[in-house]
């Protein structure tokens, strides 16, 4: 973890933060959500946004990213979590003469993550947590088993339970390689979260909400007192 604070932290000087990556309580609460595919992450994500009235960041976060190298958000959907060709794509600016490589791409997902922060978010996926890791942002990681999660995905698709794991399998491995290939940490990390909520017997996401948004206020008023004192 050593090495990837420092890498984060040069990340962060090069984006123009503050070298020691604290940022300071924003006027909104900033929770970055890891979720596996199933495990009702978008759901609650919703539900905390109706809740605390705050913006959720999910395909705003390409857009974004796609301003700042000049391209176009369909050609950097395939460098995002979900697509399986992600490594391949870096090969995109032989033919567009953008550079679209994949430290262009970081440096710019990490720029994007830290300006969202500083006002205030719902941040979905994309390595938020590996990012926000010395802001005073909740990072929760929503979890469920493989069979409650294909139960879902079943019923919501409309497919078989096979075809549900498969699904499941597909996606939660391409966002794991994803930030594993730009970050080199791990989705089942837990030193890399600051909650974790498994979901099996958590079928309502609106009572997942007031436990979220208290471990928010505690750890932010913990943050904002260790400022204080520093």
């Amino acid at each position: 973890m050593t090495t990837l604070h420092s890498a984060m932290q040069a990340l962060m000087m090069a984006s123009g933060t503050p070298a020691d990556g604290a940022l300071h309580r924003p006027p909104k609460p900033v929770i970055s959500i890891s979720r596996d595919h199933g495990a009702l992450g978008r759901q609650i994500a919703v539900a905390l946004s109706k809740r605390l009235d705050l913006p959720v960041y999910d395909r705003e976060i390409l857009d974004h990213i796609a301003k700042r190298l000049e391209t176009d958000p369909a050609t950097l959907k395939q460098l995002d979590e979900s697509n399986a060709r992600a490594r391949d794509m870096w090969l995109m600016r032989l033919f567009t003469g953008k550079d679209l490589s994949e430290d262009a791409y970081r440096r710019c997902l990490v720029d994007v993550v830290l300006s969202l922060a500083r006002v205030g978010g719902i941040i979905l996926g994309r390595g938020s947590n590996v990012i926000l890791s010395t802001s005073c942002a909740l990072r929760l990681r929503i979890t469920a088993s493989p069979d409650v999660c294909a139960r879902r995905v079943a019923a919501r698709y409309s497919l078989s339970m096979d075809e549900a794991r498969v699904q499941i399998e597909a996606i939660n491995h391409n966002r794991g390689r994803f930030v594993w290939e730009l970050f080199h940490a791990r989705n089942s990390d837990a030193s890399t979260f600051d909650m974790i909520l498994n979901t099996d017997r958590l079928d309502d996401p609106e009572r997942a909400v007031e436990c979220i948004a208290a471990a928010y206020n505690a750890l932010a008023d913990t943050s904002s007192a260790r400022l204080k004192g520093g």
